[in-house]
């Protein structure tokens, strides 16, 4: 079965990671990570904030496997942020958007046979007409599969520390709420996929 190209179009992943303080285990993912442009933009917005700088360190540091997609709406935003003009609130979304339904965004990375993941986490993220070689994951889901072949021995314990925060630069408005619990979801393409790395 082939593996996946990995494209992270939610700060939801990177968000909940932070918070259980796991943000290394997208590294034991072992292949390309696709990050759009707004939503680094989203992730890394306030550097005196804990999680938007350690994001930003550690997206920054891993390239590769981290790559990032420009969009029409991130560029816009860029250059209004670099005017002084204050972002949109769903820059983020919008941008996601753009990418899933553009030929130059999700599209470029569907050749025939080669099977893409979407790790999502944001239950508003919808595909319509799904390809058959998209796979779809969501965080709760990744945390289940990396179990299953021994790269972490506690989904549930990593689930748990990101819905009940106890690192100390942790708010209580970090906590995390999933839509997918108990097993998270894990949709293989319809042509076959694996996103799970070796142990």
């Amino acid at each position: 079965m082939k593996r996946c190209t990995i494209i992270i179009p939610d700060a939801g992943p990177f968000n909940s990671l932070w918070v259980a303080d796991e943000l290394r285990l997208l590294l034991k993912l072992d292949m390309d990570l696709i990050v759009i442009d707004a939503v680094y933009d989203e992730l890394t917005s306030d550097l005196t904030y804990p999680k938007d700088a350690a994001v930003k360190e550690f997206i920054d540091r891993n390239q590769p496997p981290f790559k990032f997609e420009t969009t029409d709406i991130g560029r816009r935003e860029r250059k209004n942020r670099q005017a002084g003009l204050k972002p949109k609130n769903n820059a983020g979304e919008l941008a996601t958007f753009d990418f899933m339904s553009s030929d130059d965004g999700l599209r470029k990375y569907l050749g025939p046979g080669d099977p893409v993941a979407i790790l999502f986490e944001d239950t508003d993220l919808r595909i319509f007409n799904k390809p058959p070689n998209l796979h779809l994951i969501s965080t709760v889901g990744m945390l289940k599969g990396l179990q299953r072949v021994g790269v972490i021995s506690s989904a549930d314990d990593i689930v748990h520390e990101m819905t009940h925060p106890t690192k100390p630069d942790r708010r209580p408005s970090d906590a995390r709420k999933f839509s997918d619990l108990p097993d998270g979801v894990d949709e293989p393409a319809a042509i076959g996929s694996s996103w799970m790395p070796t142990a």
